[in-house]
């Protein structure tokens, strides 16, 4: 299921450049300006756009050949630190085949067409540098490996702000390989969609393209070391009024006026801003069954946005609104304010909600967890044949 990177690693002298910011992260504006001003950024790969594949394919080829990226093979730690939190995981390929035979669990719906396009980049530029992120169930022979490699300096260390990523390579195998082969199951944090798209180029690729192609880039990561976030939602009903949506709520869940508010809500509890002033409401667990159900983002949703709200679809309701869950509270029920909405916060799932969510086969409900941080683009390279 999991075998070492056969590939390339950035040259350390061309880190700075090379390297990507978050895509996710970038406006339209942003990445227009870092692929004109910069034509080593690794963002010239992380397209999904007919126009965008070629000046891809362009660029792999130019940095493999003018030694950008230099050959690897081997196992190599990756660490992302954010904020001062810290991630380290393992550097690998892993197989199609434990995607699709759900060794490799996931937690959302992906949309075929979507999926498609992911392989049609991968197919046409023939490289990805952007791992997908996954979470194994920490095991202490993989901790004691991976603490023994970033006891030394790393080989590449990347610095933007409060962002910093590092690599270290691994001296030998160490039993890595065996301990990898170990783990039982492994699930998505981020690149669902990569993932499936890695799928849909294995079906669709020549034999002698299949060995290339039967695997995918990603990180591992130690479920101790992942910490998610959820989204907070901002209603916007123009037929009524805060109050009159409040006093609905009202009308079938006790509401408690809030002077001060914790660090998040406590596990059932929902907080609700009208006008400025803050509530608490506990929803019960609904009559649906398993994990999903129990999420305080599906009550949410079941109990008061779908039947109160009217919010059939979260997912399309152009009257819902999501804000990271970065924003401090205060913020969201500022800005909501101004639109003369009412705001939620929910408490943010942890990973072993995640995890028990995908051992389940469901999915977590729309725009309730991200993981954080993210992995960055351009440290390491696998080709496609």
């Amino acid at each position: 299921m999991i075998r070492p990177l056969d590939g390339y690693i950035v040259d350390a002298a061309a880190a700075d450049r090379v390297v990507a910011p978050v895509a996710e992260d970038l406006s339209s504006a942003e990445r227009e300006r870092i692929l004109t001003t910069n034509p080593d950024s690794s963002l010239f790969l992380l397209t999904e756009s007919a126009g965008g594949h070629e000046l891809g394919r362009r660029y792999l080829e130019r940095v493999i050949k003018d030694g950008t990226f230099q050959p690897t093979t081997g196992w190599w730690v990756y660490r992302i630190t954010e904020a001062g939190r810290a991630q380290t995981g393992v550097v690998a390929e892993v197989a199609v085949s434990a995607y699709e035979s759900n060794r490799i669990r996931r937690h959302e719906h992906t949309v075929a067409e979507v999926a498609d396009r992911v392989a049609d980049a991968l197919e046409r530029i023939g490289g990805s540098t952007h791992p997908v992120s996954l979470v194994y169930r920490a095991d202490s022979t993989i901790d004691a490996i991976v603490a023994n490699a970033v006891a030394s300096p790393p080989a590449i260390r990347v610095e933007r702000g409060n962002r910093a990523q590092e690599a270290w390579r691994v001296a030998g195998d160490l039993g890595l390989g065996l301990a990898l082969d170990a783990i039982p199951v492994l699930y998505i944090a981020d690149g669902h969609h990569r993932s499936a798209g890695a799928a849909a180029l294995a079906h669709r690729s020549p034999s002698e393209l299949q060995d290339a192609r039967s695997h995918f880039l990603a990180v591992l990561f130690p479920d101790d070391q992942m910490e998610t976030l959820s989204y907070h939602r901002c209603l916007q009903l123009p037929d009524h009024s805060p109050a009159e949506l409040l006093a609905a709520i009202g009308r079938h869940f006790p509401i408690q006026p809030l002077t001060e508010l914790g660090e998040v809500p406590d596990p059932g509890e929902i907080w609700l801003c009208s006008e400025g002033s803050w509530y608490s409401l506990h929803l019960p667990h609904g009559a649906e069954e398993g994990p999903t159900a129990a999420l305080e983002a599906a009550r949410l949703q079941h109990q008061i946005l779908g039947p109160i709200c009217d919010v059939a679809d979260p997912r399309t309701d152009p009257r819902l609104n999501y804000v990271p869950g970065s924003v401090p509270p205060s913020t969201l029920a500022e800005e909501c304010g101004t639109q003369a909405g009412l705001s939620f916060v929910t408490r943010p799932p942890t990973v072993h909600d995640v995890i028990a969510v995908s051992d389940a086969g469901g999915v977590m409900p729309p725009k309730s967890t991200w993981f954080t941080p993210k992995i960055g683009a351009g440290i390491f390279l696998r080709r496609l044949g």
